[in-house]
């Protein structure tokens, strides 16, 4: 009796004893089990922090480009022709009497300072010196030489006293383009008086300079 006791104990305590190992393999609350981490569905790595870009300077504001070099207003385009580094800054004009002088350019200009070019043919090089708005019969009048004189006179393409060539001169300090005024062979020159004088076109560049001071389009008078 006492040996069949003592039998059924040690089976108790071994039973015991596999109950107390398996319930040793449960994963205690709190931790991962690391058999779930390996079948279920990945962690997302934490993304890195994103690095602050770098500073960007500000870049300079791009300086004012002077005017493109050889630049002549188009035939549609009024102009003034003002004459570089002369006191009061003088434009052409055509006087009471036709002849071409100059006005001060920081004056009220008008019709009388207004010019426009009209190239000889598509394209040419050569031009008439029209004036844009002042009319005479109703028609322009064109810059011409007339008794040695810078004068107005009636349009006329096959007078070659009246044929306008532009030489660029570069930029003046504005940055405006700048050339010398051909009229029928003769360079327009300034004094610093502001007459108007010609003097026979030669190897020697005029002593002065005349830039284009945009005034309106030719088409938006009558």
């Amino acid at each position: 009796m006492e040996g069949t006791s003592t039998r059924w104990i040690a089976r108790c305590w071994l039973g015991a004893v596999v109950l107390a190992g398996a319930a040793g393999c449960a994963t205690p609350p709190g931790q991962a089990d690391p058999g779930a981490a390996q079948g279920g569905a990945p962690t997302a790595a934490p993304s890195a922090s994103a690095s602050p870009s770098p500073a960007v300077s500000p870049s300079a504001s791009p300086s004012p480009k002077p005017a493109a070099l050889g630049t002549v207003p188009g035939p549609d385009k009024a102009f003034l022709l003002q004459a570089v580094d002369r006191i009061e800054d003088p434009v052409l004009t055509v006087t009471a009497s036709g002849r071409i002088g100059t006005y001060p350019g920081g004056a009220d200009t008008g019709e009388r300072e207004q010019f426009m070019l009209a190239p000889l043919s598509p394209g040419a090089k050569t031009y008439l010196l029209k004036t844009a708005r002042l009319r005479v019969g109703g028609e322009p009048v064109c810059a011409g030489i007339e008794a040695g004189v810078l004068h107005t006179v009636a349009c006329d393409a096959a007078d070659r006293s009246q044929r306008v060539t532009l030489a660029a001169r570069g930029a003046d300090a504005s940055g405006a383009a700048t050339f010398d005024l051909v009229v029928g062979g003769y360079q327009v020159e300034v004094a610093k008086d502001g007459k108007v004088s010609l003097v026979k076109r030669g190897s020697t560049p005029a002593k002065t300079r005349f830039r284009f001071v945009p005034s309106g389009t030719v088409g938006q008078w009558p």
